[in-house]
């Protein structure tokens, strides 16, 4: 593809960052909350609900977003939009109750239905690159090939909605209630404590998104709209890949487990984030460590001066290992969670301000990962002062501080 598609491509993931990352995240930790404090033939009810609901706020959202779309675009920094952007559009209509579904399966246990869903989900991503490359093709047919994987997909959410609700195997609370000639209720209680446990974490991540969305206007503001720096930034500043997608799966495990059985949930969370050490700070500093012989080969010589921010946002791996939003979520401490991101706002503006000035686009990078680990330094205190539950208990400080200095040390290295 080439450099405008490309350009083309980051756009619409941000749009769809910005219209689904709040209310998306903070739904999804409520449920993961909620499902495991209700009888299994009222959880049953309620995922389906969960997902359906899901759904048509997508509809919702989508028709009033796209019926806004060229007034989306000019907030948003885009232009016109890209063309096919509409595919685009439908493709997140089903990915967004998609993943719900996802985290239905994986608490309904139901591992050979989610391994062949999220294949779908992964084949369709896929095809969508590829194709468009090998038969020399734009973004519209890219996004015509994930449009139609979306649709798929919608068949297979719902026909799995109506084969839950009528089916009695699997569910043994259901298939007692049917057999006494009971229907099983509309779980309306379930639905108004989900919705009051979900406002402040859709709260925090709506406001985490305005955060991420102000290094992207930062950018843009400080060096007055410059299409070439924008775009050097942009290509240096990502995570990991399957970054996200690994610790959101281990915490669909851990906090059910911390909200039925706190101490036992805890030493899970350890024993989790323990591993997790292992991989994502194993992958940063092997990545950090070999990005110079690899980086062009990959994004060509055009964004060789990427590189140095690369392996500076590398260091973003600290903030997402550092784990006190499980336990507060878990806890029920979510109200006034919104501060938190507004003081991580105004940290990054005031060191961003001060680091641009002196070390441009890198010192950028380097306070975009202060304000993100001092956010969550600041939350890690609140849990251990307020909560009375020291870092020590819910994870591997000595091994946390070892893959640090040796991460810090590689940086060190590598930029000599």
């Amino acid at each position: 593809m080439s450099r405008e598609v490309i350009g083309d491509w980051e756009s619409l993931l941000y749009v769809g960052y910005m219209l689904g990352f709040g209310w998306l995240t903070g739904l999804l930790q409520a449920y993961l909350v909620q499902v495991r404090t209700i009888r299994p033939a009222e959880a049953a009810a309620f995922s389906r609900v969960a997902i359906v609901g899901v759904g048509l706020f997508s509809v919702c959202l989508l028709g009033f977003a796209g019926g806004m779309h060229e007034l989306l675009f000019r907030v948003l920094s885009i232009g016109d939009g890209p063309p096919g952007w509409w595919y685009y559009f439908l493709f997140l209509l089903t990915q967004w109750p998609g993943l719900f579904f996802e985290q239905v399966l994986t608490i309904r246990e139901k591992p050979l239905v989610l391994v062949l869903f999220s294949g779908l989900s992964a084949l369709g991503f896929m095809l969508a690159l590829l194709l468009p490359i090998y038969y020399g093709s734009g973004l519209t047919d890219a996004l015509f090939v994930l449009a139609t994987f979306a649709g798929v997909k919608g068949l297979i959410i719902g026909g799995w909605l109506i084969y839950d609700r009528f089916s009695l195997r699997g569910k043994e609370g259901e298939k007692s209630q049917a057999l006494n000639g009971e229907k099983p209720s509309f779980p309306f209680s379930a639905i108004t404590s989900l919705l009051s446990t979900a406002w402040p974490l859709i709260l925090y991540a709506s406001v985490g998104a305005l955060v991420t969305a102000f290094d992207l206007w930062f950018v843009n503001y400080w060096y007055e709209g410059d299409e070439s720096v924008f775009a050097t930034f942009r290509y240096g500043a990502r995570e990991l890949p399957l970054l996200a997608a690994i610790i959101n799966g281990a915490m669909v495990v851990v906090l059910p487990r911390l909200t039925e059985a706190p101490s036992a949930g805890l030493d899970l969370l350890k024993e989790t984030s323990r591993r997790l050490f292992h991989w994502i700070f194993g992958g940063a500093i092997f990545l950090m460590a070999t990005s110079g012989v690899w980086w062009t080969f990959v994004f060509t010589d055009l964004f060789v001066e990427s590189l140095p921010l690369f392996q500076a946002y590398l260091f973003v791996v600290v903030s997402r290992l550092l784990f006190p939003m499980p336990v507060m979520i878990a806890m029920g401490r979510t109200k006034g969670l919104y501060l938190f991101s507004l003081s991580e706002l105004l940290v990054k503006i005031v060191v961003c301000s001060i680091a641009a000035y002196y070390f441009g686009l890198v010192g950028i990078i380097l306070s975009i990962v202060f304000a993100d680990v001092s956010n969550k330094l600041i939350l890690m205190l609140y849990v251990h002062y307020y909560m009375k539950i020291h870092p020590r208990r819910y994870m591997d400080v000595r091994f946390f501080l070892g893959y640090l200095a040796l991460m810090i040390l590689t940086y060190a290295f590598v930029i000599m």
